[in-house]
């Protein structure tokens, strides 16, 4: 029971530190968990992307909601980036961490300015948690 209690205060921090807190003028990178980046997502009421650094098979096997497939090893990784600096919230997530890095060092050198929100974890922490995957059947 305090277990629960503890997960449920820290449930709540990140509630309201992600949907009440304001970007200020300098780049953040904070690294989260998936429970607490499902927790963000799901209920804070504004508008986060979400970028799945994965390459195309990793992605359409299995992706959160609504992430956009970006290929961190891909040489448009740079360009497919450039459409999404304008947003205040980016949520990077891979399997491990390297493709997340890339990302991440990708973003910085554009002088992106938002919050980076890092999901250390990536999609197997998601999918361990039980929480919701995205499948597309991609036919030939």
């Amino acid at each position: 029971m305090i277990k629960q209690f503890d997960f449920s205060k820290k449930l709540w921090f990140v509630f309201f530190l992600f949907c009440f807190s304001t970007i200020l003028n300098a780049q953040v990178v904070d690294t989260l968990k998936s429970k607490q980046v499902y927790t963000m997502l799901t209920f804070c009421n504004y508008y986060k992307t979400i970028i799945d650094g994965r390459d195309s098979v990793m992605f359409y096997s299995g992706h959160i909601k609504n992430a956009v497939y970006i290929d961190a090893f891909s040489e448009e990784a740079s360009r497919f980036l450039e459409n999404y600096t304008n947003c205040d919230t980016l949520v990077v997530y891979c399997t491990n961490q390297t493709r997340s890095e890339i990302i991440i060092d990708k973003l910085k050198n554009m002088n992106y300015q938002g919050r980076i929100i890092y999901m250390q974890d990536g999609i197997n922490g998601w999918k361990n948690n039980g929480f919701p995957i995205e499948i597309i059947c991609v036919k030939d």
